[in-house]
């Protein structure tokens, strides 16, 4: 009795094994892509931050196969750029989406095959493109704003690192009350007309003394945020590497 259950387990243990290997034949993923997020007024990348300020978004564009595709996001990284691999080989549909911009396009159809990395570029329009500089610890800067941004200016903030990978969670210390150490200073401008400060130079000078750093070589970025952008993020100005005497 015992042996002819084992003989009938045999055949039914090898049917499902076939059946297994007969469902589980799709390819692994391995397509990729890469691109830039660019500003379409200078051609440059746009500046942001990472992670958090910005997203490229994939679905998977064959309604037949997918008609509620769940979305892909992936993230832009602070010099504009983004890269992704193991994608699974389809056609998608992408566009930028979730930083401080604007994006006039559609979204665009594009064709990711086996082992291969597909370029992909975005123009996009950002609220505010900000110039700086710093000598001590006195900022410099103009902050201009897109003819299309229709937003208030609500914030600036100014930031130092001793790394060059400066933003808002990075420089998180904000000056003030109870604050240890302050490597960020937040200036509100919501009451402020923005045509006291669009397109004219400013200053913001900041006592190096609330940081408690050592004085030296360090990295500084600026930003500003518009009423509207979405999850509060910030236009940046490029990092700038100076000295505090």
């Amino acid at each position: 009795m015992r042996s002819s259950i084992i003989y009938t387990l045999i055949p039914c243990m090898l049917l499902f094994y076939a059946g297994c290997k007969k469902y589980d034949n799709y390819a692994a993923p391995d397509a990729g892509v890469y691109g830039k997020v660019i500003d379409a007024g200078t051609g440059g990348g746009i500046e942001t931050k990472q992670p958090g300020g910005g997203d490229i978004r994939f679905l998977q564009n064959n309604k037949a196969k997918y008609p509620s595709p769940q979305p892909i996001d992936i993230s832009i990284k602070a010099d504009g750029s983004y890269s992704a691999t193991q994608f699974f080989v389809d056609n998608y549909k992408a566009f930028p989406l979730n930083g401080p911009f604007i994006y006039a396009g559609d979204s665009v159809s594009v064709v990711l095959n086996h082992n291969q990395k597909t370029q992909l570029d975005f123009k996009v329009i950002p609220f505010y493109r900000i110039t700086a500089a710093v000598a001590d610890s006195t900022f410099s800067y103009t902050v201009n704003k897109a003819p299309e941004n229709d937003s208030k200016l609500i914030e600036l903030i100014f930031m130092v690192s001793k790394d060059p990978v400066v933003n808002e969670a990075v420089s998180s210390n904000v000056a003030g009350p109870g604050t240890y150490y302050a490597n960020l200073w937040k200036v509100p401008t919501d009451g402020t007309p923005d045509a006291s400060i669009i397109g004219k130079p400013q200053t913001f000078t900041f006592h190096w003394a609330d940081t408690r750093l050592p004085k030296g070589e360090y990295y500084f970025r600026m930003g500003a945020r518009a009423a509207n952008s979405p999850n509060s993020t910030y236009n940046y100005s490029p990092v700038v590497k100076a000295t505090v005497h």
